[in-house]
């Protein structure tokens, strides 16, 4: 049971994410929920109303026909032998394929404190894809890193997600510098890989800090958002957006640099451009009527998971009988 662990045992921290933590995350899995759940109000509606209709229908009964029924979905062959309108009842199908895809470029490698982005990318990747698994849907995952996309085709099977997970600390213990030696591939690769194996009717989650996520990925998420329900996961450090006042070293890893307290020119560059970066990525976001949700990555992940997908409800009000 989740609630015999501390939230402190299933967070990752440091510059590199392991398995057995991320295995871990499945104790967590009930408490979320990935797709709220709607009140049905027709006799075609699922567990999980969705806008893509036709697709995934599953034939239930027939019955006497009633004011309001579809015309579409009447029962000639009924009909004709009973000499009463009768019409077809369906029902959508209760799951969906859930894929995740996970940005483990080389700005990825980065943190201040807590956890570097990519190991709070691959925190909240494998506690979204358990969560996936334990309400019987399907898990795939794209990761992608530098020069190549490791592609786990949607399964529903504890074996997706493992595969998913050591797919991860491999592509994640690769990184060495938050800059990439011979350049990187941009974001929009990502997503146009994902429309090929994203089927429709999947619900895709990008976790990514969103760096090039601008007016070059459009057309890619605007063909994905088509046929797909999609929503954006930025993972982002502070001092990525605003330097601190005080002196600082920086370094990429194989140079370092000294930047005193006098630059503050530079520093109100740097807020305004990191500022600019963000904003075109909510943008764009909203544009597309995507969800955008922000995760820090030196603060713990868990309690943000639970708050955004957490399945618990309200407890009732003193005096009050529950319905």
């Amino acid at each position: 049971m989740v609630e015999a662990l501390n939230h402190s045992e299933l967070e990752l921290k440091g510059a590199y994410p392991e398995v057995t933590p991320l295995v871990r995350l499945r104790h967590i899995a009930r408490q979320l929920r990935l797709f709220k759940p709607r009140v049905n109000r027709s006799d075609q509606a699922g567990n999980l109303l969705t806008r893509y209709r036709g697709r995934g229908m599953n034939f239930e009964e027939v019955r006497y026909y009633q004011p309001g029924d579809d015309v579409r979905s009447i029962d000639w062959r009924v009909t004709a032998r009973t000499g009463k309108t009768h019409t077809k009842l369906f029902q959508e199908e209760r799951e969906r394929p859930v894929v995740i895809l996970l940005d483990l470029r080389s700005p990825m490698f980065f943190g201040s404190q807590n956890a570097f982005k990519s190991v709070a990318a691959c925190s909240i990747a494998s506690a979204l894809s358990w969560a996936g698994l334990q309400h019987g849907d399907r898990i795939g995952a794209l990761i992608f890193d530098d020069n190549d996309v490791n592609t786990v085709r949607p399964r529903r099977s504890h074996h997706a997600v493992l595969a998913a997970i050591h797919g991860m600390v491999e592509s994640a213990g690769a990184l060495d510098s938050p800059i990439p030696s011979n350049g990187s591939q941009s974001l929009s690769t990502l997503l146009e890989e994902a429309r090929r194996v994203a089927r429709p009717g999947s619900a895709v989650f990008l976790i990514s800090d969103c760096h090039d996520l601008d007016q070059s990925c459009e057309q890619a998420l605007y063909s994905l958002t088509r046929h797909a329900d999609l929503q954006v996961l930025r993972v982002t450090d502070p001092l990525e957006q605003q330097l601190p006042d005080q002196a600082v070293t920086i370094s990429d890893g194989r140079q370092r640099t000294f930047l005193g307290k006098g630059n503050q020119g530079m520093r109100q560059v740097f807020a305004r451009h990191q500022q600019q970066v963000r904003e075109n990525a909510a943008q764009l976001c909203r544009r597309l009527r995507l969800p955008l949700l922000d995760f820090d990555n030196t603060q713990p992940v868990v309690p943000r998971l639970l708050a955004t997908y957490g399945d618990r409800q309200p407890a009732p009000a003193p005096g009050r009988r529950q319905a």
